[in-house]
């Protein structure tokens, strides 16, 4: 029966089931010395037996080296994970290398697990984590969706032509939307995606500037305005969900990234609250167990904005992932004292000029630690 012995690492969530989930063994112990809530075990647990049968027990020491040489005893079966950097783990690793365990720690700069030995490579992949998982490592749940993206092709095709056309002003092109919501709230809608409209409102849509730009959201005949599709109508309803779908559409159409999700509503309520407690991430994204926190903003960003995606990331996030702030404005220029901010705090920004590059490859450079940040205005 092979073992797996290792520090519990309050720290870091992914030194606690990589090792587990990649390689071959029967048993995990996880050794500890602090209080570590309940919670936090159970989380753990339900990640690695998601996946793999294992028998999982945490170990709190209370004779550290008389216990710990019991657990590494037999070397020809034990291996010992010395990846998270502690007390414990140093007396560990001085223990196994003493007993002659094989000793291992992941390398999280590089996603892999490695040998202490010549840093022998163990595993060209490591295990790769769902999103769902990154988030209940740190007792986050998604519960719900708050907007679903559109499933037809014909609307997704609608969606990518009317944001990609709309670039260049993209704020005039949200109030356009919202103007339009507003005139139909107050019109008469006999079900489905047509409206009655009266002669002053048609004019007031037809000969607003951004009535050209929209071409395929909807067609007015005679007195009615009729969507293209039901899709259409609800994102009119909520103008910043245009952003949202758009990203979703390109990233998970492009096949690039190994889950995307929209939208997400996250309770991360634990014991201590009778209440649910939740936000909304706008997107997530995961590639090789390296998670992006992504906020959509139409138009405006500020402060408030960058320190909420901060937020998100440090709470449900790890040593890999990222917080990321999508716009369809030229940040730098137009804001550039936000811009600083962002690159200060290590938030990445996806603007115009990503989306005039590609918004598929702009996010593969994040994951691919290849991003620059764009110059800003002397």
């Amino acid at each position: 029966m092979n073992r797996l012995v290792t520090v519990y690492d309050d720290k870091e969530p992914l030194n606690n089931v990589i090792s587990a989930l990649t390689l071959n063994v029967d048993e995990v112990f996880y050794v500890y010395h602090h209080t570590v809530s309940k919670e936090h075990f159970e989380n753990i647990q339900k990640v690695i037996k998601k996946y793999k049968n294992v028998t999982i027990k945490f170990i709190k020491l209370i004779e550290d080296e008389k216990e710990i040489k019991r657990l590494i005893k037999d070397k020809s079966n034990t291996i010992v994970d010395v990846g998270g950097a502690k007390y414990l783990s140093l007396l560990l690793f001085e223990l196994a290398q003493k007993n002659g365990n094989d000793i291992i720690y992941y390398d999280d700069e590089e996603n892999l697990l490695k040998s202490y030995k010549g840093h022998k490579v163990l595993k060209k992949k490591a295990f790769q984590l769902q999103i769902e998982d990154v988030l209940k490592l740190r007792g986050g749940v998604i519960q719900s969706h708050m907007h679903h993206s559109a499933n037809d092709h014909f609307t997704r095709k609608i969606i990518l032509e009317l944001v990609e056309r709309n670039l260049d002003n993209y704020p005039a092109f949200i109030r356009y939307i919202t103007k339009l919501n507003s005139i139909l709230n107050s019109s008469n809608n006999r079900g489905g995606r047509t409206y009655y409209l009266s002669e002053d409102r048609i004019r007031n849509i037809k000969t607003d500037a951004c009535y050209k730009k929209v071409t395929g959201l909807f067609e007015i005949v005679d007195n009615k305005l009729t969507f293209k599709t039901n899709k259409l109508r609800e994102l009119v309803m909520i103008s910043g969900a245009f952003l949202e779908n758009y990203l979703y559409i390109k990233l998970n159409e492009s096949k690039k990234f190994d889950d995307v999700k929209m939208s997400a509503v996250i309770d991360f309520s634990d014991d201590k609250y009778n209440q649910p407690v939740r936000c909304e991430i706008d997107c997530l994204i995961i590639k090789n167990n390296k998670t992006l926190f992504v906020s959509c903003k139409s138009s405006k960003a500020d402060t408030g904005a960058l320190n909420e995606i901060y937020v998100h990331n440090s709470m449900f996030g790890n040593a890999l992932s990222q917080p990321v702030l999508c716009l369809a404005e030229e940040m730098n220029k137009k804001y550039p004292s936000i811009y600083a901010k962002a690159e200060e705090l290590g938030i990445y920004i996806i603007d115009r000029s990503s989306f005039r590059r590609g918004i598929v490859s702009s996010f593969e450079h994040i994951l691919n630690n290849t991003y620059k940040y764009d110059q800003l205005p002397e």
